[in-house]
């Protein structure tokens, strides 16, 4: 078995628990948007975690943004025996992108070839839960879903989805970010698509254009008192609310506008934490077993 296979001794876990309640550096390199560009392979490897679960963790604390995600992260390391493999858990996991009731996109892609084309990717993931599927069959996955694709443009968000679904974990590992960064994308987009008070597109089209305006307008009415570069962001940001709230016509549209962000990010939280919750128990019902409990693992706490 891969060194990074096997969930890593228990010194180390409390270790790594602590550094993420503390927001230490391990929390830094890993869980927020610099695992995005920086590699973490090394990190897996002394911490033991398949690399897929790895990097489909920070995109589902929401890199770092989400405050209530540490309690999430720290359930889950301690519902992970010792020496437990966790290559299984991260592709349990990705699947709940397609099959997740609520939020799946198997909700998203209507009956036809398209969505046959989805279910054989789906069926590879399932299956490679298990046993390895060859580069052969992934590649014929990946080919049949761009050609439905052509002849079927319904879905585009959904089918990018699934696409990167379609990749071998144990060779590319990477994939499990994509995944979860493609599923709070497409979910970000129905929360703000579904609000009780959506802009319209010329008053999309004025936010962005006011909002250009008053970036413009603040800088340069710094600029008549200091030096470009002695413009700190917090004092651009403060004089670009206050030109946002001197006119009553831009105040009520900014005002709008950050209400409706108010409700989108909370139907974004209540994503993360349903799925999180699965996660939690997609492990607890992996690793319950007799020799789970001998390994010092301590017990999940449910987010609910």
């Amino acid at each position: 078995m891969s060194t990074y296979r096997a969930f890593g001794d228990a010194a180390k876990r409390t270790a790594l628990i602590a550094d993420i309640r503390g927001k230490g550096p391990i929390y830094q390199a890993w869980l927020t948007r610099a695992s995005v560009e920086g590699d973490i392979s090394t990190l897996s490897d002394e911490y033991c975690l398949h690399p897929a679960l790895a990097r489909l963790l920070p995109a589902l604390g929401a890199f770092g943004e989400a405050e209530d995600a540490a309690g999430f992260y720290e359930s889950l390391l301690n519902a992970i025996p010792v020496g437990a493999e966790t290559g299984a858990l991260a592709r349990q996991s990705l699947l709940l992108a397609w099959n997740d009731p609520v939020y799946g996109r198997a909700n998203i892609i209507k009956p036809g070839p398209l969505r046959a084309a989805c279910e054989g990717v789906i069926a590879l993931v399932t299956r490679s839960i298990d046993q390895p599927v060859d580069k052969k069959a992934w590649r014929a996955a990946r080919t049949a879903l761009a050609t439905a694709h052509s002849e079927d443009t319904s879905a585009d968000r959904a089918v990018d989805l699934v696409m990167s679904l379609a990749w071998d974990l144990e060779q590319a590992p990477g994939a499990a970010h994509d995944v979860i960064t493609a599923w709070s994308a497409a979910i970000n987009i129905e929360a703000d698509a579904s609000d009780e008070d959506c802009f319209s597109d010329a008053e999309n089209e004025t936010f962005q254009t006011e909002m250009n305006k008053i970036n413009e307008e603040a800088m340069e009415a710094l600029s008549e008192k200091q030096s470009l570069d002695s413009i700190g962001v917090e004092e651009f940001l403060a004089e670009v609310e206050r030109l946002w709230a001197a006119d009553p016509a831009r105040h009520a549209l900014k005002q709008r506008s950050m209400a409706r962000r108010t409700r989108s990010n909370a139907k974004m939280a209540a994503w993360r934490a349903a799925i999180q919750q699965q996660v939690l128990d997609l492990a607890t019902a992996a690793f319950r077993s007799p020799n789970a409990s001998l390994s010092g693992v301590q017990p999940v706490h449910s987010l609910t």
